[in-house]
Formats: structure tokens, sequence, C-alpha cells
């Protein structure tokens, strides 16, 4: 008996020695894993700079392709298209934020990466959550939802959705709630429209939504007026050319249709959209 506990001691003592040995060379491997990834912690983010120049917002519709007898079959853009678009924006430097961090730059003297482009996306519709999302996801980009409410109520979006874009950086701003024509609304169906439709978008998804998308790009004198009344810090329309922090509350975008390919989109970024 006397030699078996022994035995058993000796055993015991040897797992002991074999387990801290493992530890020390499992301190050793993370250890030279730590060091490696200080010594090369990837490639660098881009060098931020302060903006004051006009800036391209990218004007997209429907992310997908058009099917056959859609109305308005120059809204749709095909994924293969977008992600060929925003493969050449990466290769020639530009890179994608928000207009509320262009806004800061221009307002608050905020830094933003060297050529930065807004990519809007009017209305709300499925692709832009099946598609552009995780397009954009993979360069670390966000995009710009100007959603008409009306998106939620035929199912297009769902508000989980929507949670998912904005949990990935993308901003929400409003479209109206029932994409009508403002210049020919007043009163309190105006302000439904402008003023309603950011508060409700706020109370749903607790973002701040401090811009606005006038539908169709119709507005006129009064439709400012109200959207300045409503909180928003700028609006963007369809006029083409290069957004400015002079225009605040009529800030141009480049419209990219069905028909545009990468050529057509460097040509627009050249020419800040004349033809």
């Amino acid at each position: 008996m006397a030699r078996l506990r022994a035995e058993r001691r000796r055993r015991a003592a040897i797992r002991r020695r074999r387990v801290l040995v493992l530890a020390a060379v499992g301190a050793a491997v993370a250890g030279a894993i730590a060091g490696g990834r200080a010594n090369n912690p990837g490639p660098p983010g881009p060098v931020l700079v302060h903006w004051r120049r006009p800036v391209p917002i990218l004007m997209y519709h429907v992310i997908a392709s058009a099917p056959l007898g859609a109305a308005n079959p120059q809204l749709f853009t095909k994924p293969v298209r977008f992600r060929a678009q925003m493969d050449y924006l990466a290769s020639h430097g530009y890179h994608a934020v928000t207009l509320q961090r262009v806004y800061d730059a221009w307002k608050h003297d905020g830094l933003v990466p060297p050529k930065p482009v807004v990519v809007t996306f009017d209305d709300g519709y499925r692709g832009d959550y099946t598609d552009a999302l995780p397009i954009l996801r993979e360069r670390g980009w966000p995009g710009n939802l100007n959603l008409e409410l009306g998106a939620l109520a035929d199912g297009e979006l769902t508000e989980q959705m929507i949670d998912e874009m904005i949990s990935a950086g993308w901003e929400l701003d409003s479209h109206t709630v029932h994409h009508l024509d403002l210049t020919t609304l007043k009163g309190a169906t105006l302000r439904e429209e402008i003023a309603g439709s950011r508060a409700i978008l706020r109370q749903r998804f607790g973002v701040p939504v401090n811009f606005f998308c006038y539908p169709a790009g119709r507005f006129n004198a009064r439709d400012v007026s109200e959207v300045r009344r409503a909180g928003y810090l700028g609006a963007t329309t369809t006029i083409p050319g290069l957004a400015s922090s002079q225009d605040l509350y009529k800030l141009r975008r480049l419209r990219i249709d069905q028909s545009d390919g990468v050529p057509d989109l460097a040509r627009k970024l050249r020419s800040g959209g004349r033809s």
C-alpha cells in the first residue's frame, strides 16, 4: 500500500509539471502573437484632413435589376454594377462618409478622409439592405438612407433591417411620410411631411435625423423654410452638381442611373454632374 501511494504521488507530480510546461508554452506563443500584432498592426486607416470644399453626393434609388415593364427603369442599378462603382471609388482614393460628417467638417472643423463622398439611397428599397449594405460594409463605409416612411408600411424595409444598417454606421434621414409633391402642400399637411416624418423616425430609431431629402427634387421657398423650422441641418435635392456648404438646404447630388457604368460615374465626378 505504501508503494502504491508513493507511485500515485509520483504520477501526480509528473502531471503537474506537464501542466506547468504547457502553460508556459502557451503564454510564450500568445506573447509572440501579440508582439507580432503590435509590430504589424495591419493597413493604416486614411489620414484625416480638414475639408471646406464641395463634396460629391451620389444619388441611388433601387439596387436591383429592373423588372420587365418597370415604370422607371433608370432608377435601378444592378448590384454587380454598384459593386464595380464602389470599387472604382476605393481604387481612386475616395472614402464614403455620412452627410453629418461632411457637415461637421464644413461647419465645426471636423475631420474627414481625403476625397470624401456621400452615398445616398432614396425612398427605401429592399436592395439597400440585401445588396448595398454588405457591399459598403466590406470597405467599412456607411450609406445614407433617405427613408420615406411608406417603405416601412409596405414592407420594403423592416425596422430590424434599418436598425442593422444604423448599427453598421449608416445615417438615417427623412424623405417625408408619403412622398408627396411638397410644392402643392401647405399648413398642417406640409408640417406632417417634413417635421412629422422627422419626429417619427427619431422616436422609432433613436437617431438625430438631421437631414431632409425633397421628394422628386421638388421644393419651393416655403418648403425650405419649413425644413429649417423643423430643425434639419440641411437638405438634398436632385439638382446636378457637387454639394457645397454655401447651399445647405439645396445640396446638389450626382444621380446614378441604370445606364451609368464606371466610366459614367468617373465622368460625373470629374465634371461635377455637368453634361
